[in-house]
């Protein structure tokens, strides 16, 4: 019985070292070189509510590739609990591989989707991003109040910088720095949203 279990245990340890390299993934936090990495959008929301969200495209935000059905990865019941609704965002993004500034998609903004970005913009609406299953937050713009008696200035974020920090095959840290657009009520205007990654 002994040699029985001492050969199982020597061709699980054999089989484990074989799947090794096979394994890297999100969800073992470990990338070889060049793997691609997702960068997941999740949700949005009031600052004030953090228990009132949506889905990332419950706002006109424009799409990398449109024409694909959405990826999604869904989490445990806590996380659907929370909220979570995780959707592969279509970016290209490797390990270890700066990204330079790229357009992502454009699109025309009709009067109903600037009015729900400047809707947003007022209650401080923000968004929640993940890799690796660690999460960014940022705004998704900001209103900028002007001299008296001038009507304040409502700002998207259309522009994306991810600082992504490694250590040998993982990830360890990531930032999202958010570059502001002026949209202005009523008026039909190009969205275009660009990101970089470092």
């Amino acid at each position: 019985m002994r040699g029985r279990q001492g050969t199982l245990w020597l061709l699980g340890l054999l089989a484990a070292s074989l799947a090794g390299p096979a394994l890297a993934s999100e969800r073992n936090h470990r990338y070889a070189d060049k793997e691609p990495v997702v960068l997941w959008v999740n949700k949005v929301g009031p600052f004030n509510n953090p228990q009132e969200t949506y889905n990332y495209y419950a706002l006109p935000y424009c799409k990398a590739r449109p024409d694909e059905p959405a990826e999604h990865s869904w989490g445990g019941l806590g996380e659907v609990l929370q909220g979570n609704e995780l959707i592969h965002s279509q970016l290209d993004i490797k390990f270890k591989v700066p990204v330079p500034k790229t357009l992502i998609c454009e699109k025309t903004l009709s009067d109903d989707d600037v009015s729900e970005f400047s809707e947003a913009i007022r209650r401080q609406y923000w968004f929640e991003l993940f890799m690796d299953e660690l999460p960014m937050w940022g705004y998704v713009g900001e209103v900028k109040h002007g001299a008296k008696g001038q009507q304040p200035a409502t700002l998207l974020y259309p522009h994306w910088q991810l600082d992504i920090s490694y250590n040998e095959d993982q990830q360890e840290y990531e930032d999202a720095a958010l570059a502001p657009q002026q949209e202005q009520q009523h008026q039909q205007r190009q969205h275009a949203v660009a990101a970089s990654a470092i």
